[in-house]
């Protein structure tokens, strides 16, 4: 054993040791580090951009204008105000006002194009300032707005969604060009979303629901293609809607999933060999045990297990399930990961599995019907997908990889797997079962002749805290596979608290689901098409000009607009950020001392 004295001389070199490689890194980053550096200098980057699997824009940031208001500076705040009125769309009297009250510089407005702050600018008004920045802008409005989010007025503040939890990303500046952050790449198919929120959106402004969920997703991959949550909103607009709106449903609704959970206890049975092909179980209307008893839609009869499917038998499952033992039932539960989050993001929340040394004979009982267990959507479809992928639970995502603005991937995600070990023969019947609920059961408004689905319907009554549950409240719901023969795809309609008539999931969730299948299959055929482009790299090497005419800089980046100009003493300006798309004077033009403007995006 060392003596305290040397005990404690190590202890100390060793602890400066650890503060030198500190120090040392806090300098690198300080000091050395370019992207670090242009923090520093306050320069700003550009947001990068996102896109969905076809290279279709969803979110990106373009250059914008501020402009501020010196009031020290202005001699006549009238002859300001009538000026600047029929720019920035406010009146005259407020501008006076604004001016003639604050002492201060105040910015008057923001994100306004730069035609329109450039054209102000020529008019020279004393104690008028542009200011630059970047504005964020969401091309395609409401589309997947609720998974995108949003970002505030300054779009480097994200303040929801994916802009929120990849703004790190989205904001880090690159290798290969320290003035823009990262592209996010999702896997969303744009156009599958479209017809998604199309279909999904009509029927929710008809019934009036609360809200309502659309999710579609690759079952062997966990990719996810779309994902839709209604109420919306425009994301270059958000201020102007409820809160409510800005949710994305998908993660954050809990509810009981009613019948659609009766294809895990027939997957169970199937796969544990506790039924027998054909076997028959009596259904009266109803089942009882002690004081509870649980009613069924009408007298069922003899019913094997497709027909309780088709049906949705509470009796007949509830009689069935009854086989399965507590503790083999909770572990599938476990391994279908109810009650747990899926890992798509951080912000979801989770349902509820009551744990087994809580359970009473008639927990077993409401478990098979969806009651006394809740669920998100997106575990739902997670869990379903388990059933008949060959057993495996895949981690759902929805984003793909990372890119720079050359298309060089940075990083790529991939979903991880967890074995569920339900058997590919136990998948075989449930599938065949569950193409009989469309064809001819509860599901039978997805039927489509040329295209197979198997499917299951969910309807179930809401229970309000302290009051149980309650007449009218209804949650209506649709989970599908297509094609039935070998699914790749798995998707939910959910409609909660529908108002009118229809308020069953064969009735109303199950017609938006075959809507939605039949607009989507010549997409899902066709398969990815992607339209991004990606750029080579290549080394640059400064370029000297010599002639006395304009180059053409059509395409180039900024570095190569710079190196091929700055040599040459030529008088230029950037707007913008990307690659060149438009200059002036044109090419070929004679310089003559003349300003090269040169515009990227």
């Amino acid at each position: 054993m060392l003596p305290d004295r040397k005990r404690f001389s190590f202890l100390f070199y060793f602890l400066c040791s650890l503060f030198a490689i500190l120090a040392g890194r806090v300098g690198y980053l300080v000091f050395f580090n370019d992207k670090e550096i242009a923090f520093k200098n306050g320069e700003r980057v550009l947001r990068g951009a996102v896109y969905d699997r076809r290279g279709i824009e969803l979110a990106l940031s373009v250059d914008s204008s501020t402009i501020g208001i010196y009031p020290a500076n202005i001699y006549d705040p009238n002859f300001t105000a009538m000026q600047l009125s029929p720019y920035l769309d406010i009146s005259p009297e407020r501008i006076e006002g604004l001016i003639r009250e604050k002492s201060r510089y105040f910015l008057l407005k923001r994100e306004i194009d730069d035609a329109t702050a450039s054209r102000i600018m020529e008019m020279a008004l004393p104690g008028v300032r542009r200011e630059r920045e970047y504005k964020r802008v969401y091309p395609h409005g409401s589309l997947a707005a609720s998974l995108v989010g949003f970002t505030g007025m300054d779009d480097d503040k994200a303040l929801s969604g994916l802009e929120y939890y990849y703004n790190r990303e989205l904001m880090t500046p690159t290798e290969s060009d320290p003035t823009h952050g990262a592209n996010l790449h999702l896997t969303l198919d744009g156009l599958i979303q479209f017809k998604l929120e199309k279909a999904l959106g009509k029927r929710f402004e008809e019934t009036g629901a609360k809200r309502a969920v659309g999710l579609l997703m690759e079952l062997h991959t966990g990719r996810i293609l779309a994902m839709a949550s209604f109420p919306s909103f425009d994301p270059n607009r958000y201020a102007a809607f409820e809160e409510i709106s800005h949710t994305n449903w998908a993660l954050r609704h809990v509810y009981e999933p009613g019948s659609t959970m009766k294809i895990f206890l027939a997957s169970v049975l199937l796969n544990e060999n506790l039924i027998r092909p054909n076997e028959k179980f009596d259904c009266p209307g109803y089942v009882e045990y002690g004081k509870t008893r649980i009613k069924c839609t009408q007298v069922h009869g003899k019913v094997n297990l497709e027909e309780i499917l088709q049906y949705s038998c509470n009796a007949g499952i509830i009689k069935a399930a009854s086989r399965i033992p507590n503790e083999v039932l909770y572990e599938y539960m476990k391994r279908f990961r109810f009650a747990e989050k899926t890992g798509l993001l951080p912000n979801e929340s989770v349902g509820y599995l009551p744990s087994l040394n809580k359970w009473t004979p008639t927990t077993p009982m409401f478990l098979a019907i969806g009651q006394g267990i809740s669920v998100t959507p997106i575990q739902l479809v997670a869990s379903a997908a388990s059933v008949v992928n060959g057993g495996r639970f895949v981690t759902p995502r929805v984003v793909s990889h990372v890119t720079d603005v050359y298309g060089e991937v940075l990083h790529e995600y991939k979903s991880e797997e967890a074995p569920v070990g339900i058997r590919e023969y136990s998948t075989e019947r449930l599938l065949k079962a569950m193409t009989r609920v469309v064809r001819e059961g509860t599901g039978k408004n997805a039927y489509i002749q040329e295209y197979s689905i198997a499917g299951k319907t969910g309807t179930g009554q809401k229970a309000v805290s302290g009051r149980g549950y309650q007449d009218g409240l209804w949650s209506a719901s649709f989970l599908g596979f297509f094609p039935a023969e070998k699914p790749r795809i798995v998707g939910l309609i959910l409609f909660d608290e529908p108002k009118g008539s229809s308020h069953t999931g064969g009735g109303l969730a199950a017609p938006v689901f075959k809507e939605v299948v039949e607009n989507i299959i010549p997409i899902i055929e066709q398969g990815e098409r992607t339209v991004d482009i990606r750029l080579p790299k290549l080394d640059r090497k400064p370029s000297i000009l010599k002639s006395d005419r304009v180059p053409d800089l059509s395409g180039k980046s900024k570095r190569e607009v710079i190196e091929l100009l700055s040599p040459s003493g030529i008088p230029y300006k950037l707007h913008g950020s990307g690659f060149c798309y438009e200059q002036e004077p044109a090419p070929g033009s004679q310089l003559g001392g003349k300003r090269v403007d040169v515009f990227f995006q």
